[in-house]
């Protein structure tokens, strides 16, 4: 028997607020701290923000695997997952608050302190809410049908998620600033995340987790495990290098918007809504795909589409190319089709990451999905990190305002050849393959199409 809906539903509504933080702070935090020439004054320089962000990511992504590994250890009245949901999500939600109020009237050394500790902060508090959410994909779904669908879930309400970082989020930091926005986001956020892990604790779904006995683990040994698991390693290098290409190309969102179009913050809802309704339109073409011909097939063909597209939309999205259509529209539409690639990268890594914690059970005959979801996660910072880093050092010495625009031109180049050599990556090194689910006969086709 397959996971009940409601299982599905609740755990794909923790989604939603994890979707806010990441892709609000995508879009946002290093606009807020070095805006567009002429949208107001900077805080700091565009590489102070960027190299800060990308070392303090990569600094306290040491911790993920730590909390994984003492998340998988944890003996409680309420399992090994409860307690670390229940307590981090308030620190989660007001780290990222702190993050858009800076110290009023102090210097760029002061703000620059206070914005390096409050981000270690935030990710600190992202471990320790998204390593144990991560892992109960791979206790409450045990078969790649049931995977894919909590995958699929998890895109659906990751992109109401989406939704509010991308399309309502312009308009109100137009309409009420940026300390207001971030408020409003981390409300909806806060009751995202409590009411998936309260609703999965009354129905006692999370008793799964609860009910594995926790035993004792080596953390240097688990470690040692992933790192020496080839699939694994392949799988992390194509989702760091296919996310800092999708990171990117929200950093750039909204210097495109000001610089080449001379619009508002506002406008950057129209470019992303329409990604949004690409990706909800590929949701069901990624997942029949997946259950037909196998995740790993399907992931590293989006890769390689996404990345030639990307390159291409290094010239599209600067330069009209056809009569009649202004580049504002053309840019507009273009933009929108990148969803087919949010779509796979949304759908796939999480549910191929519990084929290979099944694959270092049955190794190893321990279960280790924490400390997994704990080093995905380390590999989500370095990815957020690497991409503000590549931007913000693409902008300075290439430029990013009206009168040097190329380093914003690269942008979306440099992406498409990080999620092409992603491909490369989990073709050649990723072999933990399902078997395609052959055809249903029609009588039965019904009852198969679920998500």
């Amino acid at each position: 028997m397959g996971l009940p809906l409601a299982d599905r539903v609740l755990y794909g509504l923790g989604s939603l607020g994890n979707a806010t933080f990441f892709w609000s702070l995508s879009l946002w935090l290093i606009y807020f701290y070095a805006p567009a020439d002429g949208r107001g004054n900077a805080l700091l320089p565009i590489t102070v923000v960027a190299v800060a962000r990308g070392l303090g990511g990569a600094l306290e992504a040491f911790d993920d695997p730590l909390i994984g590994w003492w998340s998988d250890r944890t003996r409680s009245r309420w399992g090994r997952r409860i307690p670390f949901l229940l307590y981090g999500i308030p620190l989660l939600v007001i780290s990222f608050w702190l993050l858009f109020v800076p110290p009023a009237g102090a210097g760029p050394v002061l703000i620059a302190v206070y914005f390096f500790v409050v981000l270690e902060l935030f990710y600190f508090a992202n471990t320790i809410v998204g390593a144990p959410y991560e892992a109960l994909q791979a206790e409450i779904a045990t078969t790649s049908s049931d995977r894919v669908s909590l995958g699929v879930w998890k895109v659906l309400f990751g992109n109401a998620g989406v939704f509010l970082a991308f399309v309502v989020s312009p308009q109100l930091v137009e309409r009420v600033g940026f300390p207001a926005t971030m408020a409003i986001l981390a409300a909806f956020a806060f009751a995202a995340l409590y009411g998936m892990l309260f609703g999965l604790w009354r129905r006692g779904t999370l008793g799964r987790a609860k009910s594995l006995e926790a035993v004792p683990i080596s953390l240097l040994k688990s470690i040692r495990a992933s790192l020496g698991h080839r699939p694994f390693l392949a799988l992390a290098l194509s989702f760091v290098l296919f996310s800092i290409g999708y990171n990117m190309l929200a950093l750039l969102m909204p210097y495109y918007v000001v610089v080449v179009h001379g619009a508002t913050e506002g406008e950057v809802t129209f470019f992303l809504a329409g990604v949004i309704a690409t990706v909800l339109l590929a949701l069901p073409l990624v997942s029949w795909a997946a259950r037909r011909f196998g995740k790993r097939g399907v992931y590293a063909l989006v890769m390689l589409m996404t990345g030639a597209y990307l390159i291409m939309l290094g010239i599209a999205a600067f330069a009209p190319l056809l009569p009649d259509i202004s580049l504002l529209w053309q840019s507009r539409v273009l933009i929108w089709l990148t969803g087919f690639g949010f779509a796979a990268l949304f759908v796939f890594p999480g549910a191929m990451m519990a084929d290979v914690i099944d694959d270092d059970a049955a190794r190893s005959g321990q279960q280790r999905a924490a400390v997994y979801y704990g080093m995905f996660k380390t590999l989500e910072k370095i990815a957020q990190g690497g991409a503000a880093i590549l931007f913000g050092v693409l902008l300075q010495v290439f430029g990013g305002d009206a009168d040097r625009s190329l380093g914003l031109q690269l942008i979306l180049p440099v992406a498409g050849v990080c999620a092409l050599v992603g491909c490369v990556a989990v073709f050649t090194g990723y072999h933990l393959q399902e078997r395609p689910t052959p055809p249903l006969p029609q009588r039965r086709r019904s009852e198969h199409w679920r998500v």
